[in-house]
């Protein structure tokens, strides 16, 4: 069967019985972007799983925070309060008044215990046992006149006898009767030290003085408890955060501020824990801030096991993942800037021979390779 094309229309593709047809030009790109299509889904994969697999050969990092390790400031019961002598954001010196509180049940309990301290006797029960010791006292003198007679009546009654002036049953009536004084002597003097010796244990340990050594001791503890009111800044720092105003009702352990010290900042890092032998004491990383810029840090402490990352950090599934917290201090300084509290930031051994502990350990000098490739140890060079 023959064939036969339209002449007409092979010399004049796009017309059609008279009529103009724009069509539109051959796309010849397709088969190209097709092969490039095959080769992304052939490599992508497979640069994935290299890297997934080599990447903790050819980086170690791990978030981190910057902190000067603040102190939350809370209330120690539950009170209202009075005044907020500091602003959040000023600068404090040790001993400056941060927060002043005051509880009314502690204003009237000192109240009622002053009242009645103030109504206790002085000595109260001291009295009649000093009474009883004047009183053995006086026995003791009455005692003492009597054998004084008696002994003197019994040397005169002696030099009778001898005389031949007295009968012998006269003068040994005369003996019993100054033995008899003698022995109320005796008498009168042990009931005086018994006297005595009731009286101190009344002095220290009388119901009287036992309620004032209590009510003392209860108002001594009140009185600490309200001087524990007015809270104080711990050391110098800044007054980060402050979230209550006077007037304002507090419950007992809710925060009022936080205070952060005056010390230099630390950076802690959190590795996982199958990072845990690289991660030694002395090590030197690179710590990078967000807008590029980076400083030196030492691992200052052995790494420790945690399950809380700080806020800035923690992630949705990140609620009780097992971390090693580590902490470095800059070998730079921070400028004011970045010495944020709390700033995130990114902790980066800087060599891949850091994975096998040849890098960062300290020479006979005490320094390490990081620090003698710092520029300031080549400008001290």
């Amino acid at each position: 069967m023959d064939i036969r094309f339209d002449p007409e229309k092979s010399r004049h593709p796009d017309q059609q019985s008279g009529l103009k047809v724009p069509y539109a030009k051959a796309r010849r790109g397709g088969g190209r972007w097709r092969w490039i299509g095959l080769m992304a889904l052939v490599l992508v994969p497979v640069v994935a799983f290299s890297w997934y697999a080599l990447r903790d050969r050819l980086l170690l990092s791990a978030p981190a925070v910057l902190t000067h390790e603040p102190l939350v400031i809370t209330s120690p019961r539950d009170a209202r309060v009075v005044d907020v002598p500091q602003r959040a954001g000023q600068r404090v010196k040790q001993g400056n008044t941060l927060f002043v509180l005051e509880d009314g049940e502690l204003e009237a309990d000192r109240t009622a215990l002053k009242e009645i301290l103030a109504t206790l006797p002085a000595k109260g029960a001291q009295q009649e046992s000093e009474s009883l010791v004047d009183t053995a006292r006086q026995r003791v003198d009455d005692a003492e006149a009597s054998l004084r007679f008696q002994s003197g009546l019994a040397d005169k009654f002696d030099d009778f006898r001898r005389q031949g002036e007295v009968p012998l049953t006269d003068l040994a009536s005369i003996h019993v009767a100054r033995a008899s004084a003698q022995d109320q002597l005796s008498g009168a003097r042990e009931n005086l030290l018994l006297q005595l010796r009731e009286n101190t244990r009344s002095e220290l340990a009388g119901p009287v003085v036992q309620r004032r050594q209590d009510l003392t001791r209860q108002l001594a503890r009140i009185e600490a408890s309200i001087a524990a009111m007015s809270l104080m800044a711990a050391q110098d720092g800044l007054l980060a955060k402050s979230y209550v105003q006077p007037g304002q009702q507090v419950s007992a352990g809710e925060p009022l501020g936080v205070l952060v010290p005056a010390n230099a900042p630390e950076l802690h890092a959190y590795f996982s824990p199958k990072y845990v032998g690289k991660v030694a004491v002395g090590r030197v990383a690179e710590a990078h801030f967000a807008d590029g810029r980076s400083v030196l840090a030492r691992i200052v402490a052995p790494p420790e096991l945690t399950q809380k990352l700080p806020s800035q950090l923690a992630g949705p599934f990140d609620a009780n993942q097992a971390m090693l917290e580590v902490r470095l201090r800059p070998l730079e300084a921070i400028d004011v800037r970045h010495d944020v509290e709390g700033l995130p930031l990114e902790i980066r051994l800087r060599s891949p021979s850091a994975l096998w502990g040849d890098w960062g350990d300290e020479d006979e000098a005490g320094t390490t390779a990081a620090e003698r490739s710092s520029p300031e140890a080549k400008a001290e060079a």
